[in-house]
């Protein structure tokens, strides 16, 4: 019992002591991690008339670091002055150097160097910070609008900005960061640092409601992470280059900054990111546009406009503009567009709108039309619209109202035409349809029954088309073309009435109506097959003719019938 406690012990103060190691390192490894950088070390320190060695040794116990110099390369016997309250150490030390020294840090150690002069190269730096706080800015941008060259401030707001083949005495350079009013600087090259004070604008109720109602945000975007995007959030400002190259978005003659210049012609190897495009684009894969786009936007995967299109879009796998779209719009798969379309929309699969369409949607698949449509579209299999100007031509049609005509086999007009019919004809004393689409052009499906005494039930179904122009105010003209195939109990065997129907409708009240008129019909039927229904069996009428194709077992016959009855709705 007493070994048996020992080990206990034993191994109770061992996971004590792994425990508190652990716990220590863990505690030494975060303080780590979160330990600010030398430089950006903040210091307090005044000094009057003194040596700057005197200066560097007090401010290196301050600091925490050690500074590494060369007391023949640079002149610490000279003096200096000047209160320097919570500023971070790279600051002191250009302040006290006048910029005349490189800065580097290496662990604990400041490396101070002169600084070579140079007539092709300036190095621009400081730092931009809020006004009213003190504190650095992160991702502000700092650029130069003509060379475009740009740099973003890090999580200190620190930035460099390096210039080459600087002639000029002075720059201009801008600053701009996203909800802080931008500010044009004038700096000196015999003093190329600086710290930049950035201040919030005064609040504007009206572009606070435009940023609420904005519909999309930035799809156009490269990444959110990327500089360039940085820039293209704080940059108000639009440039303009007659022509530009790119291999990758941010990476060609625009620098980062090329999500702010509109463009007359623009070239990307493989994509390209611009603020706009004036005349031409082409990109092997794909093209981004934060703005408008004019005449030819040509990639081999897809465009991408944030603002309008004029003139012709084509891609081989998708087009998007999240403004309005006067062209034609050419894809392999999908076309899409927020705003208003005038022109041409054609599809592999399919063509989306969502404001008003004026022209031609063509897919091969689907159209989606999400307001007005004034013009023709035209799919292989599904058209949806709103209100429709003309006409929609596809397998299913889908629409709010048509003032023209929905072609296809079964289309729904919501403010269109409905009816359910009850009637009987020469063949089939009880017959139930319904029509659907618009009185210009309708679909009917309908079926029919004859009841009787026998082992199996004679019936038929049926498709059917029409078109019902108004007469007089309550009368209406009916003329249709269906096929019906009529069987006993199953289908077996070919057995198809073709019906052209001429008739009238008058409607007694709202929802009510009476029909009756005359038909031609045309049966076509398998003569091999024995058990067909027996066509008449309460009315009679003349068979006109009859023809028989012995080869193909095919008999027709031709005669003249009638068909009344009730309509409602």
């Amino acid at each position: 019992m007493v070994v048996f406690d020992f080990f206990r012990y034993s191994l109770i103060n061992r996971m004590e002591k792994t425990f508190l190691s652990l716990l220590l390192f863990f505690q030494i490894f975060s303080s780590l991690a979160q330990e600010v950088p030398i430089l950006e070390r903040k210091v307090s320190m005044l000094a009057q008339d003194e040596r700057i060695d005197f200066f560097l040794k007090r401010l290196s116990q301050e600091a925490g670091c050690l500074f590494s110099y060369s007391s023949s390369a640079i002149d610490v016997g000279r003096t200096v002055s000047g209160t320097f309250y919570d500023q971070p150490l790279r600051e002191v030390l250009e302040k006290v150097f006048e910029g005349e020294v490189v800065i580097k840090q290496k662990g604990v150690y400041v490396i101070l160097t002169p600084k070579a002069p140079s007539e092709k190269e300036v190095v621009f730096s400081g730092y931009v910070v809020d006004e009213s706080t003190g504190k650095g800015i992160r991702d502000a941008t700092v650029y130069d609008p003509i060379t475009l060259k740009s740099s973003t401030t890090d999580e200190f707001g620190f930035f460099e900005l390096s210039l080459k083949n600087f002639k000029m005495d002075s720059i201009r350079l801008v600053v701009n960061k996203k909800d802080y009013a931008d500010t044009l600087l004038v700096k000196d090259k015999k003093n190329p640092f600086q710290r930049i004070q950035l201040k919030t604008p005064e609040i504007d109720l009206e572009e606070v409601g435009k940023s609420l109602t904005k519909p999309m945000k930035d799809f156009w975007v490269w990444t959110k992470n990327s500089a360039g995007f940085t820039n293209v959030e704080n940059v108000s400002d639009t440039m303009y280059r007659r022509f530009q190259v790119s291999v990758l978005p941010f990476i060609g003659t625009n620098r980062k900054l090329s999500g702010n210049v509109v463009n007359d012609y623009s070239i990307n190897l493989l994509g390209g990111f611009s603020g706009g495009t004036n005349k031409f684009e082409w990109g092997g894969w794909f093209n981004l546009n934060k703005g408008n786009v004019q005449y030819v936007q040509w990639a081999g995967l897809f465009n991408q406009v944030g603002g309008n299109v004029k003139g012709l879009q084509v891609a081989g796998l998708a087009n998007g503009a999240l403004g309005d779209v006067k062209a034609a719009q050419l894809a392999g798969l999908v076309n899409f567009t927020a705003g208003n379309v005038e022109g041409i929309q054609m599809a592999g699969i399919l063509n989306l709108a969502t404001k008003d369409f004026k022209g031609v949607q063509m897919g091969a698949i689907a159209n989606y039309a999400h307001n007005d449509l004034e013009g023709v579209q035209m799919s292989g299999i599904l058209n949806v619209g709103r209100n429709i100007k003309g006409a929609q031509i596809g397998l299913f049609n889908y629409a709010d109202s048509v003032r023209g005509a929905s072609i296809g086999f079964f289309s729904f007009v919501r403010k269109g035409y409905h009816q359910v019919e009850i009637g009987a004809d020469e063949v089939l004393p009880i017959n139930i349809s319904i029509r659907s689409g618009t009185r210009g052009f309708y679909n009917m499906l309908f079926a029919g029954v004859r009841p009787e005494i026998a082992d199996s039930t004679t019936w038929a179904f049926g498709y059917g088309i029409g078109t019902s122009p108004r007469l007089g105010k309550k009368l209406h003209l009916n003329f249709e073309l269906s096929a019906s195939q009529m069987i006993k109990g199953n289908v077996e065997a070919l057995n198809l009435i073709n019906k052209a129907y001429l008739g009238i409708e008058y409607q007694i009240v709202k929802g009510f109506g009476i029909y009756l008129g005359p038909s031609l019909n045309w049966r076509v039927y398998d003569s091999s097959f024995t058990d067909h229904p027996e066509m008449f069996t309460y009315s009679n009428p003349t068979i006109r003719n009859e023809n028989a194709m012995p080869m193909e077992n095919i008999v027709s016959q031709l005669w003249i019938g009638g068909r009344a009855g009730l309509r409602f709705f």
